[in-house]
């Protein structure tokens, strides 16, 4: 694993790995962010999107058996990552570490939350249909 770190002030944003299939972009703690042909491209995808993807909600996975969990990242550094066991880490929700080497071993799966994955989220589709029902026609309100 190669780091790839913010050229402005060196802040770590990333890894990218070479595989038998190319090359993977990883966040700060190791879970996958994409797959590429050219290291390059894994470089680019990790300056663009490693430290925003902190901010994302991830599904996590520990392959017992359990249904998934939505999780969001408390706090993140090249040996693993602390998740909050919900949608936001407010007081009193549930923690747990996971560690880069679990990620990349593949005892623990990570995988960001996309709006595709979500039946919390509605799709574009139904998002669309929402924003026409809102506000009610004719009741004189602008917003």
């Amino acid at each position: 694993m190669e780091e790839v770190r913010r050229s402005a002030d060196g802040e770590l944003c990333g890894f990218v790995a070479e595989g038998s299939g190319g090359w993977s972009a990883l966040s700060v703690f190791g879970a996958a962010l994409g797959a590429h042909e050219h290291k390059s491209d894994a470089v680019a995808q990790v300056h663009d999107e490693g430290l925003a993807s902190l901010a994302e909600r991830w599904v996590l996975d520990r392959l017992d058996g359990e249904s998934e969990t939505v999780v969001c990242v408390v706090e993140a550094n090249p040996t693993g990552v602390m998740l909050a066991l919900d949608y936001y880490a407010l007081p009193g929700v549930p923690t747990v570490w996971v560690s880069s080497a679990e990620i990349l071993d593949g005892s623990v799966r990570l995988r960001r939350e996309t709006f595709e994955n979500s039946d919390t989220i509605p799709a574009s589709g139904a998002m669309a249909e929402t924003e026409q029902l809102w506000p009610p026609r004719g009741t004189g309100n602008v917003w």
